[in-house]
C-alpha cells in the first residue's frame, strides 16, 4: 500500500487515555487550588472557643490530649448537603486520626449537638455560630478539610466532596512531616 495511510503509525489508545487522565487531574488540581486559595497555610492559628464535646474543653487542651499528633480539621455545617453525603467518609477518617470539627454557621450549641446525636456522630466539635472561626481560617465554603501535621502546620487542604481514599492520602501526606 502506498500513500499517506501507509506511513501512519499504529494507534496506541493508551497514549490518548493517559493524556486525558493527565488533563482531568490538572484541571482538578487547578480548581482545588483556586477554591482553597484563601484558606490559611503554614501554621494553624489559635482557635478560640470551647468544644461541645468533650464539653468545656478548649482547643489547646484537646490538642494536648492527642499527644502532639497531627490531626484533621473539618469545617462543615448542619445545612450542608455535601457534608451529609460525606459523613461516612468523615467517620472513617475519625477512626484513623484525631479529628477536630468546626460547625460553621449552624446555630447555637444545643441544636448542633442535637444534630450530631441524631446522626450518631461522636466528633469533637467547635461551634462557630457566626462564621468567625471559618473566616479566621479563610474558609468560605463547606465542606473543607485541613490536614495539620504534628508541628501544627497546614499541609494539605481540600474543599467539596472528597472520597475516603482521598482523605486517607492527604492524611498520609500530612503524617510524613
Amino acid at each position: 500500500m502506498t500513500g499517506p495511510l501507509a506511513a501512519a503509525r499504529p494507534r496506541r489508545p493508551w497514549v490518548h487515555w493517559l493524556r486525558d487522565v493527565a488533563l482531568v487531574l490538572t484541571v482538578f488540581v487547578g480548581l482545588q487550588a483556586w477554591f482553597t486559595r484563601d484558606v490559611v497555610r503554614g501554621e494553624l492559628p489559635v482557635l478560640p472557643g470551647t468544644l461541645l464535646a468533650p464539653a468545656g474543653t478548649d482547643v489547646a487542651a484537646w490538642r494536648a490530649s492527642i499527644g502532639g499528633q497531627g490531626f484533621v480539621l473539618y469545617v462543615w455545617a448542619t445545612w450542608c448537603g455535601v457534608c451529609r453525603v460525606i459523613e461516612g467518609n468523615v467517620d472513617t477518617l475519625a477512626r484513623a486520626a484525631p479529628l477536630l470539627t468546626v460547625a460553621m454557621q449552624s446555630g447555637a450549641a444545643g441544636p448542633v449537638q442535637q444534630h450530631l446525636n441524631a446522626r450518631g456522630h461522636r466528633w469533637t466539635v467547635l461551634n462557630d455560630p457566626d462564621g468567625a472561626i471559618a473566616r479566621q481560617l479563610g474558609v468560605a465554603a463547606v465542606p473543607t478539610f485541613l490536614f495539620i501535621d504534628r508541628n501544627g502546620r497546614v499541609r494539605s487542604v481540600t474543599q467539596g466532596y472528597t472520597t475516603t481514599l482521598g482523605l486517607r492520602a492527604r492524611l498520609a501526606w500530612a503524617r510524613l512531616f
